[in-house]
């Protein structure tokens, strides 16, 4: 269904992204891909359909998930629960299960105690034992720019895992500045990941031609008439961003009309406001440099 809230898991339920997953099939062959673009266009949808669809195994890690927002870090104990946890849905988890709790029971009880180098390395062994299957996996880290906050060295691991473990594919999803500069740092010469090949696939929002079609079909698919103009305002002021429509779409029958826009771009804006103070929170450069840029005009105009 078009306006389900929840990413989407099958090619079926996509609309108009028929380049974007042709280019991800053939990424996966690459060591290293980033799907970026802007807060709710779409990647995580784009990702999970197309690896449903190839019937490959994979790890799916929401880094937002692993964010703490007291300490505003990624605990290196997180990464590690949820890399563990996420294993046990593989087909071959029985294979490397073993390995698995010998790593656990290297670690201790009290692992996370005895310093972030010790659980950099289970995590190492772990990617260690994926690759030693034998099949490819494919490694999704979404909204990866959140690793930047993580409070273990996790970029020397994917350079690692970029140089030595080839059935291992590394997919990584975020905003384009956020991904590549805070974190990967691949223009970067200090970076350990300076100077890898890349495989980039950027989403962008719908047009306004495909973002009426797309409201059209998900009221359609409710069994609802909504008059073009009300469609068409909506575009106008929404954007092409598929998570707004979508929001849209639920909130608009049958109570709230098209008071619904409006709902949306409160929403909207209420969280970009928040990110913008997650931002300036990090340095008031930011914030000079904010001030300075021209302003985005509706949800369609605004990056995270």
């Amino acid at each position: 269904m078009l306006f389900s809230t929840e990413p989407k898991t099958s090619l079926s339920e996509l609309f108009d992204r028929e380049v974007e997953i042709e280019r991800l099939r053939n990424g996966l062959n690459e060591r290293l891909v980033l799907v970026l673009g802007i807060r709710r266009v779409g990647k995580s949808s784009l990702v999970l359909s197309v690896l449903n669809s190839l019937g490959i195994d994979y790890v799916f890690i929401d880094v937002r998930k692993l964010y703490d927002n007291v300490s505003r870090k990624v605990p290196a104990e997180r990464i590690y629960n949820e890399l563990r946890s996420s294993l046990s849905r593989l087909s071959f988890w029985e294979r490397i299960k073993g390995v698995i709790n010998e790593i656990d029971v290297s670690l201790g009880p009290i692992r996370f105690r005895l310093g972030t180098s010790r659980i950099r390395d289970g995590i190492a062994r772990i990617l260690e034992a994926i690759n030693d299957v034998g099949r490819h996996v494919v490694l999704v880290f979404d909204e990866a720019q959140y690793l930047r906050y993580s409070t273990i060295g996790l970029r020397p691991l994917l350079a690692y895992t970029y140089d030595y473990l080839r059935n291992v594919t590394l997919v990584l999803t975020g905003s384009e500045v956020g991904l590549l500069h805070d974190f990967l740092g691949l223009n970067d010469p200090s970076s350990e990941l300076y100077g890898r090949y890349y495989f980039v696939i950027e989403l962008r929002p719908f047009d306004r031609e495909r973002s009426i079609e797309f409201l059209r079909r998900g009221f359609k698919e409710l069994g609802i008439n909504v008059d073009d103009r009300v469609i068409e305002r909506a575009v106008d002021e929404l954007g092409g961003i598929a998570g707004w429509l979508v929001y849209f779409g639920r909130l608009y029958p049958p109570e709230k009309g098209e008071d619904a826009i409006n709902e949306v771009k409160e929403i909207g804006a209420n969280l970009v406001r928040t990110e913008l103070e997650e931002l300036f929170s990090r340095s008031q450069y930011y914030r000079y440099i904010m001030e300075r840029l021209p302003c985005s005009v509706g949800l369609g105009g605004a990056t995270s």
